[in-house]
């Protein structure tokens, strides 16, 4: 009984849709970013409904031509699995932006990493620093430290 609910909850939001594409004109291309972002969320919702098994398969992909699509991740072809990856967690070469993201979602999900503590009793560290031009790893330096 809950599975009808659902399908005609979701039959009402394509009917919504579709009816943005049948008005035509400008107010065609005058969809909000707020609308999309809100149709994202209605399909989230959707999959929130499914049993866990299927949730944790499912994943809502954004594709080249613009539109939103519900996928099997399982069942993910190469360029799909990339698509996915890089909307979950690509930041480019800035690690620090992409440790901040990962924190984010992890606070918005409520998970609790756990945390390690660890003591030491009677540690002794001993290094050796150069200091100036002879820190900086050339080969020169690094047969001079060898050598020294």
């Amino acid at each position: 009984m809950d599975d009808a609910g659902e399908i005609h909850a979701f039959g009402r939001s394509l009917r919504r849709e579709s009816s943005v594409w049948s008005r035509g004109g400008e107010e065609l291309f005058s969809r909000s970013s707020r609308d999309e972002d809100d149709e994202e969320a209605l399909r989230w919702a959707a999959l929130e409904k499914l049993p866990t098994y299927d949730r944790a398969r499912t994943a809502v992909l954004a594709m080249p031509e613009g539109e939103l699509k519900e996928v099997n991740v399982e069942k993910l072809g190469a360029q799909e699995k990339h698509a996915l990856l890089q909307r979950i967690a690509w930041v480019g070469d800035d690690h620090e932006r992409f440790l901040s993201k990962f924190k984010d979602r992890v606070d918005r999900v409520g998970i609790q990493l756990p945390t390690i503590e660890v003591r030491y009793d009677n540690l002794n560290v001993e290094a050796e620093a150069y200091v100036g031009s002879r820190g900086l790893p050339t080969i020169l330096n690094t047969y001079a430290n060898v050598l020294e």
